[in-house]
């Protein structure tokens, strides 16, 4: 069996030969905004019966119309003219990706050359949760709360400089986390031991933490 190779590492292989974001066109960004309509509306409607079956046949000629042509595979990396690396489809915060949590950055370094030395840095983003993401009435669903750390966390490994994958995600709930109002996500890098890679980061609301988290990131063999 093959080794797992991080997105990262992929990225680092591939170097200058991925494409830039800049040519993805803006049409396939706005199909991933109205499918994110989609799904709210879906989690939220009280139509009727035949409503829904009307609407089910048409969503089933549209997947027919779009994976008329599909991808060899899932992952799809780009990068930046500054030379920042966007992984589009991964389900964290794939831009591509209806399903990933909507974050949006509001500090993500681009991360250093390959074989930099680890370096300590805090990136921040943010994310407006919908209904779609909840469990108890009126609160993001703790699951959704750990993808959405792990992606920040995971980050601030990237942009240290010490690449890796998941390998412990550890999460404490403070307090609920709304939806429908934007919350802020921060993620460190903390230090490394050998191949092991250590973060930490929290959710914030109205600057009370709702969420803290660790993690564990052990970078590929080489």
């Amino acid at each position: 069996m093959n080794q797992p190779v991080s997105a990262a590492r992929v990225a680092e292989l591939l170097g200058d030969s991925l494409p830039d974001p800049a040519q993805i066109p803006a049409e396939a960004f706005d199909l991933v905004a109205a499918t994110r309509e989609l799904v709210e509306a879906v989690v939220m409607t009280d139509v009727d019966a035949g409503t829904r079956a009307d609407a089910a046949a048409e969503l089933r000629r549209l997947a027919e119309t779009l994976g008329a042509a599909r991808r060899a595979d899932q992952l799809f990396l780009a990068r930046h003219a500054d030379g920042r690396v966007e992984s589009l489809t991964q389900a964290g915060s794939g831009r591509l990706n209806p399903q990933a949590p909507p974050i949006e950055w509001v500090d993500r370094p681009k991360e250093p050359p390959p074989g930099s030395p680890p370096t300590p840095v805090e990136v921040r983003a943010r994310c407006t949760f919908g209904p779609q993401h909840a469990g108890s009435p009126g609160r993001v669903y703790g699951g959704v709360l750990a993808c959405a750390l792990d992606e920040v966390l995971g980050v601030a490994v990237l942009v240290s400089g010490a690449t890796g994958m998941t390998v412990a995600l550890t999460t404490s709930l403070k307090g609920g986390t709304p939806y429908g109002v934007p919350v802020d996500i921060v993620g460190r890098y903390t230090g490394s031991e050998g191949r092991k890679s250590h973060a930490s980061g929290e959710v914030v609301v109205d600057g009370k933490i709702t969420v803290e988290a660790t993690a564990i990131y052990v970078g590929e063999r080489r």
